[in-house]
């Protein structure tokens, strides 16, 4: 189940919930209808029209409207049946399972950019009624006569219908945690205008991977675009950050499994491992990072179908000595970069 597409999902959802009330309305006239608690069935003729028109109003997205009344709906419905059916048919559960979904729909009022539904007032709301609904039946007795047999089958319906609507409501609460707490890990790992992982997790692996003494047959490039603030100041930071996301794709085709990195700005890394390569597998790696200058060198970028940017890019690597730290092998690979840029630009620098 994917939780990652917003507005369009919590619509989904809720159109799905409103369908299942829907029917479980057009249930319950029957219901009342053959039990002859004709109160409840005209009730349920209102909710039922009522649950009819909901995807009409989120359709038109008064998700805020359809939310709140029906909250309303549903407190006022089971208040009405446990009263007209008595204690015993066991519709004042509903209002614990009210309490449940108050906060799951609230998240997805949240979702929809709507404000909060005042949750806690609703809960109040559901265990006020609850305990005025066990005083009337306690001391005033039931509108209706129900018969033992149906009180005992509502009692069992009822009870079925709650716990499973709180197991699955808990189920997809339980899914909705883990898929948001996988998300945030991958926004703190990522760069959100590329996709490719940031700086802090780069550092992060090449540190775990240096301290195991695993680094000798690894490489490292580090990619700067050519005069990027003129790009910026002449098509505006829009065209900077498309520029920046179609070199992204140009790296990572020609890349494949190795690692990519949006360093920070304009600048990227590029991280390669040799290990199990020869002399003419270690030689193709120079290879690629020209293929790279090159294929951003004869690229015409057409942004906004209107706006063709050219640009090159500089590349310094360097691949990694013994004894060295991260940073100072970084270091490296960033002094070459710049010695590329002062001579010319539009080059790989691999050696000193």
């Amino acid at each position: 189940m994917n939780f990652g597409s917003s507005r369009k999902s919590a619509i989904n959802y809720l159109n799905m919930l409103n369908l299942f009330l829907l029917v479980s309305h057009t249930g319950l006239l029957i219901l009342f209808a053959v039990i002859e608690v004709y109160l409840m069935a005209i009730v349920n003729v209102g909710s039922v029209l009522y649950y009819a028109s909901g995807f009409y109003l989120l359709k038109r997205k008064k998700t805020a409207v359809y939310i709140r009344t029906t909250f309303c709906e549903i407190l006022i419905h089971m208040f009405l049946a446990v009263i007209s059916t008595g204690w015993e048919m066991g519709f004042q559960l509903h209002f614990v399972g009210c309490m449940a979904i108050v906060f799951y729909v609230d998240y997805f009022s949240a979702r929809l950019g709507q404000s909060h539904i005042k949750s806690i007032g609703y809960c109040i709301a559901s265990a006020a009624l609850y305990l005025t609904s066990l005083l009337i039946t306690k001391f005033a007795g039931s509108l209706y006569d129900v018969v033992e047999t149906m009180k005992f089958v509502g009692m069992v319906l009822n009870s079925v219908a709650v716990f499973a609507f709180i197991t699955v409501l808990f189920g997809l609460l339980t899914k909705m945690a883990a898929y948001y707490e996988e998300e945030l890990g991958r926004q703190a790992t990522h760069d959100k205008l590329t996709g490719m992982v940031n700086r802090h997790y780069l550092v992060d692996q090449l540190d775990a991977i240096n301290a195991e003494r695993k680094m000798a047959n690894y490489w490292i490039a580090i990619l700067d675009i050519d005069d990027f603030k003129k790009i910026n100041d002449r098509y505006g930071h829009l065209c900077g950050d498309f520029v920046l996301r179609s070199l992204a794709e140009i790296i990572k085709k020609n890349c494949g499994d190795r690692t990519v990195c949006r360093w920070g700005g304009e600048e990227f890394v590029i991280v390669g491992d040799d290990s199990g390569k020869d002399e003419k597998g270690r030689r193709l790696e120079s290879v690629l990072l020209d293929n790279i200058r090159r294929d951003v060198a004869i690229k015409d970028f057409v942004y906004d179908g209107n706006t063709t940017v050219n640009m090159t890019v500089t590349i310094g690597t360097t691949r990694y000595r013994e004894g060295q730290t991260v940073d100072e092998w970084i270091n490296v690979a960033d002094a070459r970069l710049y010695r590329g840029k002062k001579s010319g630009k539009n080059k790989v620098v691999d050696s000193d």
